[in-house]
């Protein structure tokens, strides 16, 4: 019998789309890369070349209305996520969302009731800390056994590639992706940060923060660069243009209209609070002295992400690690050598989120069953950012209205 095939339509042939996801889908067994769309026909031209599509359109509704397609991979600028969405689920068609779901609460319950009333599968990135990761998961199981006793608090700092090597500060490329007022700004680009809040300790409560435009201004690469760059790659699995724009001059001034620091404190459904800020540094870090990883602190243990490892425990309670080694700590090795590859390149052997959530979805569509990174966690993910962004404007708490029953393995 012939192996069953989703065919898959993807929208945006950018960076994220041509790094990641495109060398992926053309490479499954259970996927038929049918079309790729882009309002760039050098980009689409590039794509179908280099990976495969046998459709190229410069109209969205043009492949949504005419091409033989099950599934849509959304790797577009922010502001167009809505729209897009909710014409391809509105056809039918399963959909993966790039980050983030939507940069306001409205936008993103329309986009989760037109996903529940199709009946379409959907995974809101990133799945990068969320259960769909292998280590986050034994955390997060960990951590429901009690490892930690009653947590107490927690702290982090997403603050970007800085602690890796040379700062870039702002995003070198992108302005519709990171600068624009609909694009949600760093804020929205980063929303690691909840995720990995989340994935450790449940859901949230509510949130009080202050959010703010710190550098109002930045030089970028021209977009024209992408292109160039597009159409001299000649090998798929070579496509990834962080390799070169990292290192090409940045001679487009571009104003900043969206949030770019955001400093929050979190009261989670547990009773624990923590703070967590998201925004940029722009200048290196001395090496050996961290990037604000998250750090949780419980009466019985803690639990510490970094410092070499993906994670580390120590608990009181050390029948219920897997094993504990001779400096009494449990450590979850980090996976791949970070020293291998420029930031945001997934390192060699870790866990790459573009992959698995590509998987994911295939498979949750082949199955019929419900991804772990639906829209219940889009949601959830999504309001944690946005009412930052209220408290932000009204001065005062913002209480969540979205919670998680269950999510992935089992009630939180």
């Amino acid at each position: 019998m012939p192996q069953q095939k989703v065919k898959v339509g993807v929208v945006g042939c950018g960076v994220v789309a041509t790094a990641y996801y495109l060398p992926y889908l053309m490479r499954m067994e259970t996927v038929d890369l049918v079309a790729v769309c882009d309002r760039y026909e050098t980009r689409t031209a590039a794509t179908a070349r280099l990976f495969g599509a046998r459709e190229q359109y410069l109209d969205y509704d043009d492949m949504i209305d005419r091409a033989d397609i099950e599934a849509v991979f959304i790797l577009t600028a922010p502001g167009t996520h809505v729209p897009f969405t909710l014409k391809a689920v509105g056809a039918r068609k399963h959909v993966l969302i790039q980050k983030p779901m939507a940069t306001d609460m409205d936008d993103a319950r329309r986009i989760a009731a037109a996903i529940r009333e199709a009946g379409v599968k959907a995974i809101i990135e990133p799945s990068s800390n969320t259960l769909l990761d292998p280590d986050t998961a034994l955390v997060h199981d960990l951590v429901k056994k009690g490892v930690l006793g009653d947590v107490l608090w927690f702290s982090l700092a997403w603050t970007g590639p800085a602690i890796y090597g040379p700062a870039l500060g702002s995003n070198p490329y992108g302005q519709d992706a990171f600068y624009t007022k609909d694009s949600g700004g760093f804020l929205f680009d980063l929303p690691y940060a909840p995720t990995q809040i989340v994935s450790a300790l449940g859901p949230c409560k509510s949130v009080y923060a202050k959010a703010t435009i710190g550098v109002k201004e930045a030089d970028i690469v021209p977009e024209e660069k992408y292109d160039e760059f597009l159409a001299s790659v000649t090998d798929p699995n070579r496509a990834n243009y962080w390799d070169v724009v990292v290192d090409l001059p940045r001679t487009k001034h571009v104003q900043m209209e969206a949030v770019d620091q955001a400093y929050s404190l979190y009261e989670m459904a547990d009773g624990s609070v923590g703070t967590c800020h998201v925004g940029r540094i722009y200048h290196p870090v001395l090496p050996g002295t961290g990037g604000g990883g998250l750090q949780v602190f419980g009466t019985d243990g803690n639990l510490l992400f970094g410092a070499g490892y993906t994670a580390s425990i120590i608990s009181r309670h050390k029948a219920l690690l897997p094993h504990v080694d001779a400096d009494g700590w449990f450590h979850i090795p980090a996976r791949g050598d970070a020293s291998r590859a420029k930031w945001p390149q997934p390192t060699p052997g870790a866990f790459n989120y573009y992959h698995a959530s590509t998987q994911h979805l295939i498979d949750c569509i082949l199955e019929d069953r419900e991804p772990i990174v639906n829209v219940d966690w889009g949601l959830h993910i999504t309001e944690m950012m946005a009412g930052a962004l209220e408290s932000s404007l009204t001065g005062e708490r913002y209480d969540m209205t979205t919670t998680l029953a269950s999510h992935g393995t089992g009630d939180w």
